[in-house]
C-alpha cells in the first residue's frame, strides 16, 4: 500500500470566516495582506469585512442570497467576500475579464440580489441588466459599534460547513459555463491542505500573481490565515514586477499558473542575488521551469492537479517530488485512472483522471441549477474530471490533456462552445470552430478560429478581430483565422459535430491570418 501524503492534516474547519475570528482573537496585529504601497493586519481585514457584512445587512441582503462581484484584485474586493460570507449569503465571484454574452450569462444564471463591483469593469454590463449595484469606487462602509460586531459573529454558529458559500463559473464544453456550488468549509479544508503543502508558519510571506476570481486565492487566504502567515498580492501579474515585489515584501513562496513561470524567466527582470523565494506552487509546469527555477535558483518547485470542483486531490510536497508529475494523491482523497468503461487501468496507461474525497466538505455540492451535469460528472462512486492523465507504480500523476473541446489559455479554461456561440454572430460569420495550437511562450494554447464566411470575396478580417476585442474577455480573443469553406469541415454521422481533430493546426499559410502581424502592419 502507497504512504498516504499529507496523512494527519487537520480537517473538518467550519469556514474562512471562523478561521479569520480565531486568528483575530490571538494576534490581531500581525500582518495579513501586503500590496503596493500598503497593508493590512488580521485586525485591519477582519474590520472591514465585517463593515462590509453590516452593509449587506442593511441592505436586506439575507443568508442564501447571491451577491455578484465583479472586481480586479484589491484588499476591499476580499473584504466584501469575507463580508458576504460573514452573514451567510453567496459570492459568486465573476471573472472581470468577461463581457458581452458570456457575462450576461452569468449574471442572468446566477440571479444576483447586489452586484459589488468596480466602475472599471460596469460599462460591460448589458443596459437591461436591473440588479442593484454598490461601487468598490464609492466610499467604504462605515464604522461599526461592538455590539454591532458580536451580533455579526453569533451568525457564524448558525451555518453549517456544507452551507452554501461561493458559486464560480468554469468552462462548459457541451453546453454554457456551469457554476461551481463550493461550501463553506471547503475553503477552510483546502486551506489546510495548502498551509501543509507549503509548511507555512508565522515567518512566511507568499506572493500571489492571479486573480482573486479565481478558486485558488480562495483557498490560500484560508491557509495564510491559519497559518499566522502573510501573503503580497498584485492588482494584476507583470513579470518585470515578479522580483522587485518579491524582493520588496520578502516573500518565501508564490503561487502561480505554469505559464507565468515561463513568462518570468524570459521577460522578468532578473532576481537579486540570493533571493528569498524558496518554494513555488503551481500548474502545469512546462520543463523549462524546472530548469531555471530549480537548476539554476535553487527554488523548489511544487506541482498539483486540482479543478475548482477540488482543489487539490494530489499535491508534491518538499520531501515527495517526481519532476513532470502532478504529485501523489493526499490521504483524505482516493484517485485513480479509468477507461472509457469506467475500468482502473494498468500504471503508465493514458486514461481519465477520477476522484472521490473521504471526508465531507472537500469537493463542489453540485453544479448551480444543473443537475443534469452533476449527475453526468458522478458516476460510478467516482467524480470524472474530464481530464487524461496517467500514473506510475508509486501512484505519481502525470497530466496529459483535456478529453474536452476547451482550450486553456493564460491561466483560463475557455470553453469552444461559448467562444463560436458569440463569434458566430460576428459580422459576416456563417460558421466557424476553435481549436488550441501550441503558444511557444507560455506551453498553453493560442486559440485558431476556422470561419466560413458569409461572402468569401468580402470577409473583412480586421472587422473580425475588432469584434473579438469588444465582445471577448482578452484570454478569449482568438490569434489566428483561417478563412474557409463548408465542405472542409468533417462532421459526425448523425450528429453533425465538426471533427476538429481534422483541422490544420497551421499558423500560416494560404487563409491563415495573425493577428499580431496584422496588428504590427497597422502601427
Amino acid at each position: 500500500m502507497r504512504a498516504q501524503l499529507l496523512d494527519g492534516v487537520e480537517l473538518g474547519r467550519i469556514s474562512p470566516v471562523a478561521d479569520l475570528i480565531e486568528a483575530e482573537a490571538t494576534r490581531p496585529e500581525a500582518t495579513l495582506l501586503h500590496w503596493p504601497g500598503s497593508s493590512w493586519t488580521v485586525r485591519e481585514f477582519a474590520s472591514a469585512a465585517r463593515r462590509c457584512a453590516a452593509e449587506l445587512r442593511g441592505r436586506g441582503i439575507q443568508t442564501g442570497d447571491r451577491v455578484a462581484v465583479l472586481s480586479g484584485n484589491s484588499a476591499w474586493r476580499l473584504a466584501w467576500q469575507f463580508g458576504i460570507w460573514w452573514i451567510g449569503a453567496v459570492e459568486v465571484s465573476v471573472n472581470s475579464e468577461l463581457k458581452g454574452d458570456l457575462l450576461d450569462f452569468v449574471l442572468a444564471d446566477c440571479d444576483p440580489a447586489l452586484l459589488v463591483a468596480e466602475r472599471e469593469f460596469t460599462g460591460c454590463l448589458h443596459t437591461a441588466l436591473t440588479v442593484p449595484r454598490r461601487l468598490l469606487d464609492d466610499a467604504p462602509p462605515p464604522e461599526i459599534d461592538a455590539a454591532t460586531a458580536r451580533e455579526l459573529d453569533a451568525v457564524q454558529t448558525e451555518l453549517a460547513p456544507s452551507t452554501l458559500a461561493t458559486i464560480l463559473y468554469t468552462s462548459g464544453t457541451t453546453g454554457s459555463s456551469k457554476g461551481v456550488m463550493l461550501p463553506r468549509g471547503y475553503f477552510s479544508n483546502q486551506g489546510a491542505v495548502i498551509a501543509r503543502v507549503l509548511d507555512l508558519d508565522e515567518r512566511d510571506t507568499g506572493y500571489f500573481v492571479l486573480p482573486f476570481f479565481h478558486v485558488d486565492f480562495h483557498v490560500v487566504l484560508p491557509a495564510v490565515i491559519q497559518s499566522g502567515s502573510s501573503v503580497a498580492f498584485d492588482r494584476r501579474f507583470s513579470a518585470r514586477r515578479f522580483w522587485p515585489h518579491v524582493r520588496e515584501f520578502g516573500c518565501t513562496w508564490a503561487f502561480v499558473i505554469g505559464a507565468v513561470l515561463s513568462i518570468v524567466r524570459k521577460l522578468g527582470a532578473k532576481p537579486a542575488a540570493g533571493t528569498t523565494l524558496r518554494r513555488v506552487l503551481g500548474a502545469p509546469i512546462p520543463d523549462e521551469a524546472y530548469t531555471f527555477f530549480e537548476d539554476r535558483l535553487g527554488i523548489d518547485i511544487l506541482s498539483m492537479f486540482g479543478q475548482t470542483e477540488a482543489d487539490g486531490p494530489t499535491f508534491e510536497t518538499t520531501g515527495r517530488r517526481r519532476r513532470g508529475s502532478a504529485g501523489t494523491p493526499c490521504s483524505h482523497f482516493d484517485v485513480e485512472i479509468h477507461d472509457d468503461r469506467g475500468h482502473p487501468v494498468a500504471a503508465g496507461t493514458v486514461g481519465e483522471i477520477v476522484y472521490r474525497p473521504h471526508s465531507p466538505d472537500l469537493m463542489m455540492l453540485g453544479y448551480w441549477r444543473r443537475d443534469d451535469a452533476t449527475v453526468a460528472a458522478w458516476r460510478n462512486l467516482w467524480f470524472h474530471s474530464g481530464d487524461l492523465g496517467r500514473m506510475d507504480d508509486d501512484g505519481f500523476l502525470y497530466f496529459v490533456g483535456r478529453m474536452t473541446d476547451s482550450m486553456r489559455r493564460r491561466g483560463e479554461n475557455i470553453s469552444a462552445y461559448e467562444l463560436e456561440m458569440s463569434l458566430r454572430k460576428a459580422p459576416g460569420v456563417q460558421e466557424c470552430a476553435s481549436i488550441g495550437v501550441v503558444d511557444e511562450v507560455g506551453g498553453e494554447d493560442e486559440i485558431k478560429v476556422f470561419v466560413v464566411p458569409v461572402d468569401e470575396n468580402g470577409f473583412d478580417v480586421d472587422a473580425f478581430f475588432d469584434y473579438c476585442d469588444r465582445q471577448l474577455p482578452r484570454y478569449a480573443v482568438p490569434r489566428y483565422v483561417e478563412i474557409t469553406s463548408a465542405e472542409t469541415f468533417v462532421r459526425s454521422v448523425g450528429t453533425g459535430v465538426i471533427q476538429k481533430r481534422w483541422l490544420s493546426r497551421a499558423t500560416s499559410g494560404a487563409g491563415v491570418h495573425d493577428r499580431e502581424n496584422l496588428r504590427e502592419a497597422h502601427r
